[in-house]
């Protein structure tokens, strides 16, 4: 009897480790279940959220409402170029280039640099590097920038001529919707401002429209 003990005792033990391992592999068996199901789902969600979240370039037409240094208002329009490198989720830096085309009115409102020309050309170019948030939902991605940098602006007649080159200051907001993986099209509103650092400065807006490339 009392050398049955330990042996009984032994066989208890070693049943428990049974039981206990069994456990452990039906839940090692659940979590590799619950994982094979939860992976896919989201894969899905990351990669419907990557086209629109990543890296891009934007091509397009530009429209733009311009107050000139010298009293006037033009209506120019010309291309659009941005492209954004993703640090963070929700925020890329951007730089930002434009060119744009267009003629002066008949008429001249006062001058508060140069001459005031009437019926001549005038084209204007920005330079500008900054920061844009956004978020990427479904199939679009709202977004806001801040931009800073400097503009030139120059207005040509038959006699005389003005030219500007200063600062340039942008807060802008717009959408990207995609169209296929690596495909998009943008629309955007720009609120910039331009100055020489004196006495002059332009208020103007911007929109504009394209393609976004995403890589």
């Amino acid at each position: 009897m009392i050398r049955n003990a330990p042996e009984k005792k032994s066989s208890s033990t070693f049943c428990g480790l049974e039981e206990f391992l069994r456990d452990l592999k039906r839940a090692g068996l659940l979590a590799a279940t619950l994982c094979c199901l939860a992976g896919p789902a989201s894969a899905q969600i990351t990669s419907s959220g990557d086209s629109l979240a990543s890296s891009n370039i934007f091509a397009g037409y530009s429209f733009f409402a311009d107050n000139l240094f010298s009293g006037q208002h033009a209506d120019l329009s010309g291309w659009h170029i941005s492209a954004e490198k993703k640090y963070l989720p929700y925020f890329g830096l951007v730089g930002d280039i434009s060119g744009l085309y267009g003629s002066t009115n008949s008429t001249c409102a006062g001058s508060y640099q140069g001459h005031c020309l009437s019926h001549a050309s005038v084209s204007e170019y920005t330079f500008q590097t900054g920061i844009r948030g956004s978020f990427a939902a479904a199939s679009v991605r709202p977004f806001a920038e801040a931009l800073f940098g400097a503009a030139r602006t120059g207005e040509n007649g038959s006699g005389p001529s003005n030219s500007n080159l200063g600062f340039a200051a942008t807060l802008g907001a717009g959408l990207d919707c995609r169209l296929t993986r690596m495909l998009g099209c943008r629309l955007a509103v720009d609120y910039i401002v331009t100055g020489n650092f004196v006495n002059a400065r332009q208020n103007s807006i911007r929109a504009s429209t394209g393609l976004v490339f995403r890589f």
